[in-house]
């Protein structure tokens, strides 16, 4: 069984998560998935590519955040292996990438939130803001 709950690909389909997985290091919105899709001449309706985000968030494979901006969501490429539904990430606000904070001293800080400020972090969808190293540097 393929990503999105089929198991049957469309030609749509794929290149739509082929779209996902090229550019899993940060954050696309569905017009900018269109706009990709257009340039390598494969134009999908934006209808299908709402629809088939939905079913690769249900599965776990996309991961869909709220814009800083415009309140447009935002996709990410997960994959079934990353477990991005059990971290934080941190975005740089210049370049836009996504940085997954998957190490034990998260887990410290998942547990000093709790204990100390009485709420339970849930790590879905959650995503920290900052400047990366790259972008600090220029």
């Amino acid at each position: 069984m393929m990503a999105g709950g089929t198991s049957y690909a469309t030609v749509s389909r794929r290149k739509i998560l082929e779209i996902l997985k090229e550019n899993r290091d940060r954050t696309l919105t569905v017009s900018e998935i269109g706009e990709l899709l257009k340039k390598q001449g494969a134009p999908v309706n934006i209808t299908t590519i709402y629809r088939y985000l939905d079913r690769l968030e249900e599965d776990g494979t996309v991961l869909r955040y709220p814009s800083e901006q415009n309140g447009k969501a935002l996709y990410q490429y997960a994959g079934q292996d990353r477990h991005c539904r059990d971290h934080l990430h941190m975005k740089c606000v210049k370049c836009g990438r996504i940085y997954h904070l998957d190490c034990d001293f998260m887990e410290e800080i998942a547990e000093h939130i709790q204990k100390d400020h009485g709420f339970s972090l849930q790590c879905r969808n959650s995503i920290l803001y900052g400047v990366c190293r790259n972008c600090s540097r220029v």
